[in-house]
């Protein structure tokens, strides 16, 4: 035998199996200063990463308000086209004739306002069907309420145009709801 041959022949009968025999290396725990850095580390990234979900919510907010906007323009925009395409209403002479009137009373609601009382009167102040009188044919039941708002009786201020479309303004709200009558816009 040689001398590398017996040499290792010798290294591995002393020593069969070093692996056996090499004790684990050793676990330091961490001091408590490292403990206290990494917990300040892993606050700071949970308060990074709230920070960061809180921006991206407040940009897709951003960004949903933009798109909201942008659509509301387009719809306006679609709405003039439409209004400037579409052919003015013109009435009668009986119902054109208190459209400056409605102007005063109905801001916005003219063209609604003229169309009821194309309906409901043809423009008559004086028209009548027994129970319901004037421009907008104002119902007897609404006696009281006439009273207070116009400051006029029914029976003698119903038939007088400025008072009937002062009160019809205040049971439309201005134009704004047409409930209260059989011809609506």
């Amino acid at each position: 035998m040689d001398a590398f041959t017996l040499m290792l022949t010798m290294a591995t009968f002393l020593n069969p199996a070093p692996a056996l025999f090499d004790p684990p290396p050793l676990q330091v725990a961490p001091s408590r200063e490292h403990r206290r850095a990494l917990a300040v580390k892993a606050d700071a990234r949970r308060r990074a990463d709230a920070e960061l979900r809180e921006w991206r919510a407040e940009r897709r907010r951003v960004a949903r308000e933009r798109r909201e906007a942008e659509r509301r323009a387009r719809q306006v925009e679609a709405a003039a086209a439409r209004a400037a395409a579409a052919p003015a209403r013109t009435y009668s002479s009986g119902v054109e004739q208190w459209r400056g009137l409605f102007e005063r009373y109905f801001p916005g609601h003219v063209e609604e306002a003229l169309y009821v009382i194309r309906g409901e009167s043809g423009g008559n102040p004086r028209a009548s069907n027994g129970i319901c009188r004037g421009l907008f044919q104002i119902h007897e039941c609404h006696a009281s309420a006439f009273r207070r708002v116009t400051g006029l009786p029914y029976f003698d201020g119903v038939y007088d145009p400025e008072a009937n479309v002062r009160f019809a303004a205040y049971m439309s709200r201005g134009g704004a709801d047409w409930s209260a009558w059989s011809v609506r816009p």
